[in-house]
């Protein structure tokens, strides 16, 4: 069991890194969102790049949801730019809170552009109260510990791995 985790674990940290592919027989369809003008929102530019959100169905294990992609931020005046981060991401469907989760986010810098990489790393125990069937909104609550965003991509596709 342990070694299971650890393979799952490996697996799902590619995946944030764009590596991963799957060997299965079935092909794999992945849907992102992906917006590409960046929108300002009190005085702060956020660019989502890409946005997954899957649930693995893979036998053997139960079944787990996850959720992760890049977001972009552009140095604004109000906000500290070193510090702002991804506190919280709202999962959202039917206008009912299904997730409320604190990422792993790592992030970099260059210029005046910040890169933030999230994800839920292993994974959030499958609730039945999310429909893989429906679209579900994704709620990013961005800070620098002075400054609070609540920025919000609707209609996000819930892909399943098999």
């Amino acid at each position: 069991m342990k070694h299971l985790n650890l393979v799952i674990l490996f697996v799902l940290t590619l995946s944030v890194f764009g590596l991963i592919g799957c060997s299965s027989s079935v092909p794999e369809t992945r849907t992102t969102t992906k917006i590409s003008e960046g929108i300002y929102k009190d005085d702060l530019r956020i660019n989502i790049k890409k946005l997954y959100a899957w649930v693995n169905l893979m036998p053997g294990a139960k079944p787990r949801f996850h959720i992760t992609g890049s977001v972009e931020l552009l140095d604004a005046s109000e906000y500290d730019l070193e510090n702002v981060t991804i506190k919280e991401i709202n999962i959202i469907q039917d206008k009912k809170s299904i997730y409320r989760i604190s990422p792993k986010v790592e992030d970099k810098i260059h210029q005046n552009i910040k890169s933030l990489l999230f994800s839920t790393v292993r994974g959030l125990l499958y609730t039945s109260i999310l429909d893989r069937e429906k679209k579900i909104d994704v709620e990013f609550l961005i800070s620098d510990s002075s400054n609070e965003i609540i920025y919000q991509v609707k209609d996000v596709e819930i892909s399943e791995v098999y």
